[in-house]
């Protein structure tokens, strides 16, 4: 199975989380590229399979959104994005989508998998490839402060093949005010973290299925 990795955190290789579970989905016999921010300006040497959104230029803009790309945690990404001004936000979601496109045509995936409901999960989306969001309380917060957000947010979710919530808050939140009651049944819950490389591949596995009407 070929998925396509998209965190809101830093895609720098080799140790960040996204490349802990590229090896593990790896190690389970799937073909992964992984798709995210850059806290580099640049990469040194373009990684196979490493897909590095590089914000700086655009970020410069904004200093508490340049911060949080050179922090390189989703956290400091999400909590920056709502704050920064319209034009530049357009500039950002330019630049991610331009990568994220490139990065779905070099795999070509079976599915994406996005860590965080945030700007990229509906750009993913647009990529036309079955897609999972795993989604935290911090994503609805950040998302829920800005109208324009927000709006992503829910259409991302609602047209995702698969939902994942971190936790029984998270899912309950989800069903009262976000995803539409014909979404509810492709909301799954469990933690993301290093154990999770079986439920991801196991989410994409669903999220093709539906797109192939065989679940």
């Amino acid at each position: 199975m070929r998925i396509l990795l998209v965190d809101h955190g830093s895609c720098d290789p080799p140790h960040t989380r996204i490349h802990r579970l590229r090896a593990g989905l790896e190690a389970a016999g799937c073909t992964v590229a992984v798709c995210g921010p850059s806290s580099a300006n640049a990469f040194e040497e373009q990684p196979a399979g490493v897909h590095g959104i590089h914000l700086h230029d655009v970020a410069a803009g904004s200093r508490d959104f340049l911060a949080a790309v050179r922090d390189g945690s989703p956290e400091a990404f999400l909590r920056a994005v709502p704050r920064v001004p319209a034009k530049l936000l357009g500039l950002a979601r330019e630049t991610a989508r331009q990568i994220i496109a490139e990065a779905a045509d070099a795999i070509f995936p079976d599915a994406i998998f996005v860590l965080h409901a945030g700007i990229l999960a509906d750009l993913a989306v647009e990529t036309g490839a079955p897609v999972v969001v795993h989604v935290s309380g911090f994503d609805l917060d950040a998302a829920d402060s800005r109208p324009s957000l927000r709006r992503l947010v829910q259409a991302a979710l609602g047209s995702a093949g698969g939902i994942a919530a971190d936790d029984e808050q998270v899912g309950t939140r989800l069903g009262r005010a976000w995803i539409a009651a014909d979404a509810i049944p492709r909301c799954e819950t469990w933690t993301y973290d290093d154990r999770a490389v079986p439920r991801v591949a196991e989410a994409c596995r669903l999220a093709l299925a539906r797109r192939r009407g065989e679940a």
